[in-house]
């Protein structure tokens, strides 16, 4: 049966991980979806606004997967699936 420190040191691996992910992402998103708002008020090409409004949303599906991914493998630590399946 693996120690505490064991789960300890797998979260927070997994919680480094997606906050790498989110850092690098959140920013990306933040900035295209204010570029685009910025590209509507000034009367700019719609083909750009379209560009980063789906940039936008791609990044945005990328942070909500990040954090649903996060949430299961955290499940999967405290409740030892890893561990069982090591037994094999």
């Amino acid at each position: 049966m693996p120690s505490s420190s064991d789960r300890r040191k797998k979260r927070i691996g997994s919680v480094t991980a997606a906050l790498f992910v989110l850092f690098y992402v959140l920013p990306l998103v933040v900035a295209s979806i204010f570029a685009a708002v910025e590209f509507l008020r000034s009367g700019e090409c719609f083909a750009a606004v379209l560009f980063l409004l789906i940039y936008g949303v791609l990044g945005g599906a990328v942070v909500i997967g990040v954090m649903l991914a996060l949430c299961q493998r955290l499940q999967e630590i405290e409740g030892g699936e890893e561990d069982d399946a090591a037994q094999y």
